[in-house]
């Protein structure tokens, strides 16, 4: 049986890498590559299309519809193609991508606000339906960034999701295998940074990448995503990497629950899992340093669907988290109005989504 009755992926990667030139001269005499070579690697290489297992997999699990979001030498352009061959399947949200590689070519200073004045230029063509993944940055950069500053170079950004009514998305939680560092995106292990942004733009949708949990056991970073959301109308969660007994919790907030939560599974990142029977949570996504990085497509959407099948909820409420909250918020059109109950705190109702004035 289908889990619910629209189901939306708002977390998706339909590119990846393979490098497997620069992988094959690296190995030699190693036992296997490492993920600080894997990330030193993607930096350089070109991305493909992998969509054609990407819509295996939504047949396969009745998945709907998917939010593309480019990452880490990904391209808006092919993300774009996809949307036009699929428009009933697909939305793009968009990154500064030109931005960050003419900082590279040129050696130039990468700039906050050359980046949201490519955003605004990619915004206003009305092609994409948000600003991510996480907020624009400088993906060279080897200084330490702190709080202000970084702070600084949010605030052009979420201007321009203002003037366009559209979502941000803000990087939260680690893999542990990429290198872990306070350079470019500090407010990955720092959620409770947002609190500012949140308050200084209201009015614009923030969605957590990964809700604090993208990969390891730990909770902390999905303490502080939580304590944001809970504490802002605007604030949003994505939960497609959660083990039941964090939807438990954020279904217990009565500041959070079922309105601010998203289903989003980084599908395509191709992170493995790591089993501990016994333990809570008893499996969870993880770079595993000491192995090689998985050759295969990992199965995300699998174990996802399971660790909301575990949930004691009412239907409409896990029909919210699946899709609903992704539909009002892209401004998705489902098959029909009226799916989904009513939520009454929206922050930027957008034109043709379910809570919009049409009528069956």
């Amino acid at each position: 049986m289908k889990l619910g009755r629209f189901i939306v992926d708002a977390h998706v990667h339909s590119q990846r890498f393979a490098p497997g030139r620069e992988f094959l001269e690296r190995k030699r005499g190693k036992r296997h590559i490492t993920y600080n070579e894997l990330s030193e690697a993607i930096s350089t290489a070109t991305p493909f299309d992998n969509s054609e297992r990407l819509l295996f997999d939504m047949d396969c699990y009745d998945v709907d519809m998917c939010v593309l979001l480019p990452a880490f030498g990904m391209t808006n352009q092919m993300n774009l193609d996809l949307v036009t061959a699929h428009p009933d399947k697909f939305v793009a949200v968009c990154a500064p991508t030109e931005t960050l590689d003419r900082a590279r070519a040129d050696s130039a200073s990468w700039s906050a606000e050359d980046a949201a004045a490519e955003l605004d230029d990619l915004l206003s063509g009305g092609r994409y339906v948000g600003i991510g993944e996480g907020l624009p940055a400088d993906h060279d950069r080897r200084r330490t960034t702190g709080q202000s500053e970084r702070l600084d170079h949010m605030r052009p950004t979420l201007e321009v999701a203002r003037k366009h009514r559209t979502v941000v998305h803000v990087h939260s939680g680690v893999v542990m295998g990429y290198p872990l560092t306070h350079h470019f995106w500090p407010e990955t292990l720092h959620p409770l940074w947002l609190l500012d942004i949140a308050q200084e733009f209201p009015d614009v949708p923030i969605v957590f990448n990964h809700g604090g949990i993208q990969g390891g056991a730990h909770e902390r970073f999905f303490e502080e995503a939580l304590l944001v959301a809970g504490a802002n109308d605007n604030v949003y969660l994505e939960t497609g990497l959660w083990w039941p007994e964090l939807y438990e919790r954020a279904l217990r907030d009565p500041n959070v629950g079922p309105e601010k939560l998203l289903w989003g599974c980084d599908w395509g990142a191709s992170i493995p899992f790591h089993s501990q029977p016994g333990q809570v949570p008893s499996e969870y996504a993880v770079q595993l340093r000491k192995q090689p990085p998985p050759a295969h497509q990992v199965d995300v959407w699998g174990w996802a669907l399971r660790q909301l099948s575990k949930l004691d909820i009412i239907q409409d409420d896990l029909n919210l988290i699946l899709g609903g909250n992704a539909a009002r918020l892209y401004g998705l059109k489902p098959p029909l109005s009226r799916l989904f109950r009513p939520v009454g705190h929206e922050v930027v109702p957008q034109p043709g989504t379910v809570n919009s004035a049409d009528r069956d």
